[in-house]
């Protein structure tokens, strides 16, 4: 699911204290709010220098990506000395310790069932199964059904589904057995046997028994849960969530033959998978974690855990849950199953299929999430025989949890077209399933096919009214975008946006996606055709639209022919740079048939954006120097990690800006031709290392290398000068204390001594962005404030993409009431900075009053891009359309820009808004409107003198 985020990196400062010392560039980097209109694009208050607020140089980094640790170390089993520590061992964590001593202790009373079924959990525990079932022989004097039951899940967990269910067939020959009956009823529905009159009248009977209160220990409540997901209707999961409430709130039962805290754990674990199957991660992990606040060591309920992260795509953290798990249960088959899964999609497909073939089938024969591992690698590398041979076997069983497994695989792999097929499949199985119909009713959405998806969904809902991501999507349609959207069509092109004010975002809208399409149909030869885009106003609406659940942090994202984004209704990214970007991924996706690594397609797209406008370059040298020092940039090999593992904005930032960089040099060096003839590699199942010796004609490992040194030219050309001891990563030295002994003088507003300290130190070869920009910082408390741009000019030769010292500078012209060099360091800025809105405001301005048409259209794209609907954007498109000469358009510009003024924030300016408004009402024909807008803005003593002077002239016209 390719992504693109909310903004590029600014250029992060090595030392945080400069978003003190130079707050004032904060408005350069603030978007205007999403409530009302746009607060504001005025710097006038912003001129004077911020007092300074030092909290010294200990301060975290950006860029700084937490290096990948490894799971903490289990502590070494310890030794078990009498019956009660052995039976606390097992509790506690120390299986091991714990099954050394009840082996002596059964063998000298071999009929003692509580000692033998205690032994049983410690094996299993471990993954010893062959001890296991050696403790649980049912030769072994009377077996109590505690026994049987315990010896039918070993079985069961084997792959012997025949064995488990005559044990459970034994066990429950016994009237008031209704353990025994949960348990084979869960096993005849996980074999598709739930209609099956044996399995109905199993349900019945535990219903019976509830209704008639004779379910009152934990194991008999937990079998009512079974029964009651069994029923797989509407009330389902509500009955079994009440039941395994009352479970989880009954005490420990001292008088059974297994362990107690045994019995409350599997009502626990259920309780979470069924969490899980719903999509509430949050509530399975706090449900598994009632476990490991007990036991921090159990396996089942890591694995849970790992499961749960996994289904939230947090791979790291599911990878270290799983990894934890088998430290302890080196077989057990859930937490295999998330690494072999993580390994998949992460592209390391021999890896996931030797932990399917090698270590899951050996544990678990038939294992649904083994055969979907294995099947979603055969469809990675295009294997249609090695696909139908996993389906064919998967279907000797129950095939839905197989189905079910590998769809979800594939929609993490962003193979949707294969995804959809895998699910048709599955509907002709099951065509009832509520599962099945909803992960064919997401999909279905993914692909564009809106009225099959919604038609699916409203089916999977009536059968289950639990699952969250069904219940939200069809909210979403029913109460966001039914009333509040409509559809725009282009030729094949498909636009939806919100109706409010559709009338004034649409043609730009349009135009972006026609001047993109355009360029890119004939850079890659494609015309991928019809498309669709959807375009939200709220970042609920199209997280849900997107992924089913509120919690998306992108701003677009590209499913094939179908993208969806976040509009630029709030002034939060640049919508220009988000459509190119995401359009890009719609080539690379047809080119590969959705199997281009997310390393591959994003930095295409980040290069394809470049190239589009420069300023949009997603390339912070500093960003990963920072990263370089700190040994956490990954290697092109290791890429598509530094994507699925990042921890946190900033390393996903890294991630990204290490792909645009990587595929930049790619394209630059092999050309755009290569690089398509990859992506069609891709397509048909080709990996990186195979595509790379094809195509470019050398081994990953040499292309690696290369790149690097490349790479690493480019940051050393980019990042100069001297640099402090944290972000060097070295030991502080006699430069830095010149520094600390700086800071420490501002603090005290004793800017003469830190000016003094700071020359000393660029004198002493501490030249460099921080000290220039520091010193400036510092000049600027103070009347020798003009002083400072010659060091906001040197901090630029050390840091060329630094936007910073431009936007300091063009406030210095202000200060200083030089308008045209203001302007000329506006553009320059914005020639770096596509992201920000405040300067391509204050340049429109400045431009409209100087009647510099070339600025003022160059700013207003800018401006329009990243906030369409703010007042100032809305009333320069109305001066240049009435310089177009449609005054009709140029007045509904101007009244829609006035909406708000009476009562929002514009009622008292900001007064660069003002001066626009103003000149728009004046070009629309409305006077009176223009002079009172021209009164409020020319009462503002700061304006610049060309503001002022066409103020005056608008108020005092006749």
């Amino acid at each position: 699911m390719p992504r693109s985020w909310s903004s590029r990196p600014r250029a992060a400062w090595p030392v945080r204290l400069l978003a003190a010392l130079a707050a004032a560039t904060a408005a350069c980097r603030t978007a205007p709010p999403a409530a009302g209109p746009p607060a504001s694009s005025d710097l006038s208050e912003r001129t004077a220098p911020p007092p300074l607020e030092l909290g010294g140089l200990d301060v975290p980094e950006e860029g700084d990506e937490p290096v990948a640790k490894p799971p903490p170390k289990r502590p070494e089993p310890a030794l078990v000395h009498d019956l009660a520590g052995a039976f606390a061992a097992l509790e506690q964590g120390n299986p091991e310790g714990a099954a050394a001593f009840l082996a002596g202790a059964l063998r000298q009373k071999p009929g003692d069932e509580r000692v033998r079924l205690a032994l049983a959990h410690a094996h299993l525990a471990t993954g010893a199964t062959d001890l296991a079932a050696t403790a649980l022989d049912l030769k072994a004097g009377q077996p109590s059904p505690a026994r049987l039951r315990l010896l039918a899940r070993l079985l069961a967990a084997r792959g012997d589904q025949a064995g488990a269910i005559a044990l459970l067939q034994r066990a429950a020959a016994d009237p008031s057995e209704l353990p025994a009956r949960g348990e084979l009823l869960s096993l005849l529905v996980a074999a598709g046997q739930e209609k099956d009159p044996k399995a109905v009248a199993l349900r019945e009977q535990l219903y019976d028994a509830y209704d008639a209160g004779k379910a009152k220990s934990v194991e008999e409540l937990t079998a009512v849960a079974r029964a009651a997901l069994a029923r797989g209707s509407t009330g389902a999961f509500h009955d079994a969530n009440m039941v395994l409430g009352e479970a989880e709130k009954l005490p420990l039962e001292t008088a059974s033959l297994e362990p107690a805290f045994a019995l409350r754990d599997r009502a626990l674990l259920l309780r979470g998978a069924m969490f899980r199957e719903k999509y509430a991660a949050a509530e399975a992990i706090e449900t598994y974690e009632q476990i490991l606040r007990r036991d921090a060591w159990h396996a089942e309920a890591l694995a849970g855990v790992a499961a749960a992260h996994l289904e939230e795509l947090r791979l790291a953290a599911a990878s270290e849950a799983a990894q934890r798990a088998l430290q302890v249960n080196p077989r057990q088959p859930e937490a295999l199953g998330v690494l072999a899964k993580v390994a998949l999609v992460e592209g390391r497909r021999d890896e996931a299929t030797a932990r399917a073939q090698g270590d899951m089938l050996a544990a678990s024969p038939g294992h649904p999430d083994a055969l979907a591992v294995l099947a979603g690698a055969a469809l990675a590398r295009d294997d249609q025989a090695a696909y139908a041979r996993l389906r064919d076997q998967a279907a000797a069983g129950n095939p839905l949890p197989f189905y079910l497994a590998l769809a979800d695989l594939l929609v993490s792999m962003h193979m949707y077209e294969q995804t959809g097929a895998v699910l048709d499949e599955a509907a002709k199985r099951a065509p009832d399933n509520a599962y099945v119909q909803s992960a064919m009713g997401l999909n279905l959405l993914r692909l564009g096919k809106e009225t099959e998806g919604r038609a699916a969904l409203k089916a999977a809902w009536k059968r289950d009214r639990f699952n969250e991501r069904t219940r939200n999507t069809l909210d979403l349609y029913d109460q966001r975008i039914d009333p509040l959207y409509t559809d725009v069509s282009d030729g094949d092109l498909s636009l939806r946006l919100l109706k409010e004010d559709q009338e004034y975002v649409s043609p730009d809208m349009l135009a972006i996606i026609a001047r993109a399409r355009q360029s890119l149909d004939k850079r890659y030869a494609l015309r991928p055709t019809p498309l669709r885009i959807e375009v939200f106003a709220d970042p609920s609406d199209f997280s849900v639209r997107t992924i089913g659940v509120p919690s998306l942090g992108a701003v677009g994202v590209c499913f094939g022919r179908l993208i969806t984004a976040l509009g630029p209704y709030a002034g939060t990214h640049n919508f220009h740079q988000v459509v190119w970007h995401e359009l890009a991924h719609v080539y690379a996706v047809q080119l590969s048939k959705g199997r281009v690594p997310r390393w591959f397609t994003e930095g295409l797209s980040e290069w394809e954006s470049e190239l589009a406008d420069p300023s949009w370059a997603r390339e912070s040298a500093e960003l990963l120097a920072v990263a370089r020092r700190k040994g956490t940039l990954r290697r092109l090999s290791e890429l598509e990690l530094a994507f699925l593992r990042a921890g946190s904005a900033q390393a996903m930032e890294v991630a990204y800006t290490t792909a645009a960089y990587a595929v930049r040099y790619l394209g630059e060096t092999y050309g755009l031709p290569r690089l398509i003839a990859m992506l069609k590699g891709y397509g048909e199942g080709g990996t990186t290392e195979a595509l790379m010796e094809r195509h470019l004609g050398k081994p990953l490992a040499v292309v690696e290398q290369e790149f690097e040194t490349w790479l690493f030219g480019q940051l050393d050309s980019k990042i100069k000068g001297w640099e402090p001891a944290k972000s060097r990563g070295d030991k502080p030295d006699e430069r830095d204390k010149l520094l600390a002994e700086a800071l420490a003088h501002a603090q005290k507003k004793d800017m003469t001594s830190a000016a003094r300290a700071l020359q000393q130190l660029i004198q002493g070869r501490g030249d460099g962005y921080v000290s220039r920009m520091t010193l400036a910082e510092v000049l600027m408390q103070g009347p020798s404030w003009k002083q400072a741009a010659e060091h906001y000019d040197k901090a630029r030769g050390f840091r060329p993409e630094s936007v910073e010292p431009i936007v300091r500078l063009a406030e210095l012209a202000r200060r200083d009431g030089d308008v045209a060099r203001e302007k000329a360091l506006l553009r320059e800025g914005l020639a770096i900075d596509g992201m920000s809105y405040d300067p391509a405001a204050r340049l429109v301005m400045l431009a409209a009053v100087t009647a510099d048409a070339p600025n003022r259209d160059y700013a207003l794209d800018r401006a329009a891009a990243i906030a369409p609907l703010h007042p100032l954007t809305l009333g320069a498109q109305a001066l240049r359309a009435a310089a177009a000469g449609d005054k009709a358009r140029a007045r509904s510009l101007s009244d829609r820009a006035l909406k708000n003024m009476n009562d929002g924030p514009l009622a008292k300016g900001p007064v660069d808004t003002l001066v626009v408004l103003a000149l728009a009402a004046e070009a629309a024909g409305d006077t009176t409107r223009a002079k009172i807008l021209a009164a409020r803005a020319g009462a503002e003593p700061k304006l610049p003198a060309p503001a002022k002077q066409a103020m005056e002239r608008v108020r005092t016209a006749k």
